[in-house]
């Protein structure tokens, strides 16, 4: 039996990183089309780039992983059941349960990756990941500057200019400043420059013209300058403020908010139910496996073919994926339901296990009269 499930295993574990493989780099490719004018128009260096796309990459594989296990249990087992060598194997005393067993091995293999993923990979990329983004975004170097466009600046300032020098001098400049409760104050200028001093981001504006309309009277005012200085305040220190998403967050951060914090007051049930939904999605993966051994190992043998229980098993798996993000959403709005998390795939576990330990249904033998009368025994086809 070793001998047949290390057969059987190696052929599934391979399928399933060839799936796996094949998913992750369309998925990447897909996703970095996003990246790629940061390279073409802002400069941005291909190692910065590929370093982005990676730290996407764990985020990918939790979807990624429970496909590849359902999609290699499905291929192969139909496999074996088309070339027959499963009805020898069954031929040969062979239980249901033992012939399960690569499948659900492979499953086990494929929940404890997700677990690794969603407990450490995951939420160590994405922050990093989200560090990169607000740096990037928020920094006033030419790299993410772009001529001819609006470029927010910490939610507080747009900024926009006609065209860059190559000694740094941009011309055209506008710049909008939304900084003090409303106000509104717009400022113009033939030439300027953004500098950097430690911390301290500011702009410098020659020959501008400020612009400002009273909220109460509603009256244009103008005042016109030769320079202006404008300071965007420490970027980094908001970085380092910034409220942490559910990806960015450890386990423990998720199932145990800071309550001093208020939008974690806020986001207590969100936070919540997407720790619990980190612990639970494994379990999902697990289930993706079980699917497909019930399906193709359940019933009798067809010489024409599994095409419907293929065609029901993915149809299983589909409702499966939905569900998974239903339950997750419904969580989140009443944690009361978080439950639903972990009874939904252990339930399906159970069915598919009750399904694959099932014994065929054997017809019973037809009967036929011989010339002179006395019944004869006929196997079933």
């Amino acid at each position: 039996m070793q001998i047949i499930s290390r057969y059987m295993l190696v052929q599934l574990v391979l399928f399933a990183v060839s799936v796996a493989v094949s998913l992750a780099i369309a998925v990447w490719l897909a996703q970095s089309l996003r990246f790629v004018d940061m390279i073409v128009n802002d400069g941005l260096p291909a190692s910065t780039f590929f370093y982005f796309v990676i730290l996407l990459m764990p985020y990918f594989l939790v979807i990624v992983i429970p496909v590849a296990t359902f999609c290699s249990v499905l291929f192969i087992y139909n496999k074996l059941n088309t070339d027959s060598e499963l009805v020898v194997l069954k031929a040969a005393g062979f239980s249901q349960l033992q012939l399960a067993r690569p499948g659900i091995m492979l499953g086990a293999v494929s929940m404890i990756s997700v677990v690794a993923i969603n407990l450490y990979f995951l939420p160590v990329s994405y922050r990093e990941f989200r560090e990169l983004q607000h740096y990037f975004r928020d920094n006033l170097s030419p790299v993410l500057l772009k001529a001819g466009k609006f470029n927010t600046i910490n939610t507080e300032y747009t900024i926009y200019f006609k065209e860059k020098t190559p000694a740094g001098e941009l011309k055209g400049l506008i710049v909008h400043d939304s900084s003090l409760p409303g106000q509104q104050i717009t400022y113009l200028a033939d030439t300027g420059a953004l500098l950097k001093e430690e911390n301290d981001f500011r702009a410098v504006l020659w020959n501008a013209s400020r612009q400002e309309v009273d909220p109460v009277t509603g009256q244009l005012s103008i005042a016109y300058s030769d320079k202006y200085v404008l300071k965007f305040g420490d970027l980094e220190q908001e970085e380092r403020e910034r409220w942490l998403k559910p990806r960015e967050r450890f386990l423990h951060q998720l199932i145990f908010p800071d309550l001093t914090n208020p939008r974690d007051v806020d986001n207590y049930d969100k936070l919540v139910a997407a720790g619990h939904y980190r612990i639970a999605s494994p379990l999902f993966t697990l289930a993706m496996a079980f699917i497909a051994l019930a399906c193709l190992l359940s019933g009798e043998f067809s010489r024409r073919g599994y095409l419907g229980r293929i065609m029901f098993a993915i149809s299983l798996m589909g409702i499966m994926m939905l569900t998974m993000f239903l339950f997750k959403d419904v969580a989140e709005k009443n944690k009361n339901l978080i439950p639903l998390l972990y009874a939904w795939p252990i339930l399906v576990v159970m069915v598919s296990l009750y399904f694959i330990n099932r014994k065929p249904k054997k017809l019973p033998p037809k009967t036929s009269d011989h010339p002179d009368g006395s019944p004869k025994e006929e196997a079933a086809a």
